[in-house]
């Protein structure tokens, strides 16, 4: 029952949005640390590749000393190049083939793309593919870049490279799901410990509710007895009558408000006398309605309920705390209803698993937003045109307490014809 009540559920909510708040944090620090982390890495190994390329290529142009080479000296067969393997391809001025030292294959390779951009750039420094593997070329003109007497494409293989930043990329993943996985339990802990002194603040306040009603009652009672024997005695002068009338029609409203509040911290203890029985649930709604014909006749709200030998509706419950709770319903509906307006009480049944009451208004409606806190303890119904108009504010709250004591729910929705539909569901007693 613990996690039904409106307090529990707020501080359910609440850790569950500190939660998702935190770890959303969280998530964005290691996302950012881990994509730094990752950038830099990949970056220093970029850097590494150009680097040895770099050196590769001056070291073989210092060889060939500005000129072509005769001839010859090639490989005699041609062989894949492996990982981070480095390779030359001397090329004439127009860019042809004039030797191949490492014998790699010629699928893509020169790159005439690369040679064109080195003659108007006087280099170029570019990842191609040959077909196989991802290659790293680097094309420097040979004999000085005014003249070149030819062009030197030198390759690095990223095969390693490629594997190696993969494996760093996942690595960085890995410790980052680590990472978020220990962050998601230190926030459960942290957020509960946080909530701590708030639930002792909640137990705190709903003692001194509880206690403070039981004090207010016996007050309440008196001042409502003393006036009645002031009346009744003849004590009072005449245009002292309506004063009286009013302390004691105050009195009885304090001691509903009292009513209320006892009712409502019993309810969220748990401790609400429920008297199980099995009942007819739309001989309740016909009964509710019946009680709640004067009043709401006096407001000039026509009251309807459902019709006399309809269907059946068995529940396990106590009736008197479902027609406390469908009254709250139909006074409240009557309450937001325009004069001359009418309430509909209905009852139904949904797959002979659940048996439904319907109250039905035709106020301004509960807009989707407002009908979990109208729940809440104190909350007031959107166009309440004043607060005693609007009662207490706890009505609702009591009510759902009642319904769930008996298992079902309580919910508010849009009447068919317009206004606001309040639902209470109920398992089926058969």
């Amino acid at each position: 029952m613990s996690d039904r009540v409106p307090a529990a559920r707020l501080l359910a909510s609440t850790r569950r949005r500190l939660a998702i708040v935190t770890l959303a944090l969280i998530g964005a620090l290691v996302l950012a640390i881990g994509a730094a982390t990752a950038f830099v890495a990949t970056r220093a190994l970029d850097q590494d590749v150009d680097r040895v390329l770099e050196q590769s290529a001056t070291a073989e142009s210092q060889r060939l000393a500005g000129e072509l080479p005769a001839g010859g000296g090639d490989a005699n067969d041609e062989r894949p190049p492996e990982a981070s393997d480095t390779f030359f391809l001397v090329l004439d001025p127009s860019g042809s083939l004039v030797s191949n030292p490492s014998g790699v294959p010629r699928q893509g390779l020169p790159d005439e793309e690369a040679v064109a951009a080195a003659r108007a750039t006087g280099r170029d420094l570019r990842t191609v593919d040959d077909g196989t593997v991802p290659i790293r070329l680097l094309t420097l003109p040979i004999g000085g870049p005014g003249s070149p007497v030819g062009w030197l494409q030198t390759g690095f293989v990223l095969t390693l490279h490629d594997r190696q930043t993969g494996s760093l990329i996942l690595a960085v993943t890995l410790v980052g799901l680590v990472g978020l996985a220990g962050a998601a339990l230190v926030t459960l802990f942290v957020t509960g410990r946080a909530l701590v002194p708030i639930r002792a603040a909640i137990a705190t306040e709903r003692r001194f509710v509880a206690d403070a009603s039981h004090e207010i009652r016996t007050p309440a009672a008196i001042i409502r007895a003393s006036a009645e024997v002031l009346e009744r005695e003849g004590l009072v002068a005449d245009d002292g009558h309506a004063l009286v009338a009013d302390i004691v029609a105050e009195s009885d409203r304090l001691g509903g408000l009292v009513d209320d509040l006892l009712a409502l911290a019993a309810s969220e203890r748990g401790t609400l006398a429920i008297e199980r029985r099995h009942i007819d649930l739309a001989a309740v709604a016909r009964d509710t309605v019946r009680r709640a014909g004067p009043l709401a006749a006096e407001r000039g709200i026509d009251l309807v309920g459902p019709a006399d030998g309809g269907t059946h509706l068995p529940v396990v419950g106590d009736p008197d705390r479902l027609v406390q709770l469908l009254l709250v319903l139909v006074d409240n509906a009557s309450r937001h209803s325009p004069p001359g307006g009418r309430v509909m009480v209905t009852t139904g049944e949904e797959g002979r698993r659940v048996a439904s009451v319907y109250v039905d208004d035709q106020g301004p409606g509960v807009p989707p937003e407002a009908r979990e806190a109208i729940f809440e303890p104190f909350a007031r119904l959107p166009g309440s045109r004043s607060a005693a108009d609007a009662g207490s504010g706890l009505g609702l709250a009591i009510a759902r307490g009642i319904a769930e004591l008996h298992g079902g729910t309580l919910v508010a929705a849009d009447a068919p014809g317009g206004g606001a539909r309040f639902v209470l569901s109920l398992p089926s007693g058969q």
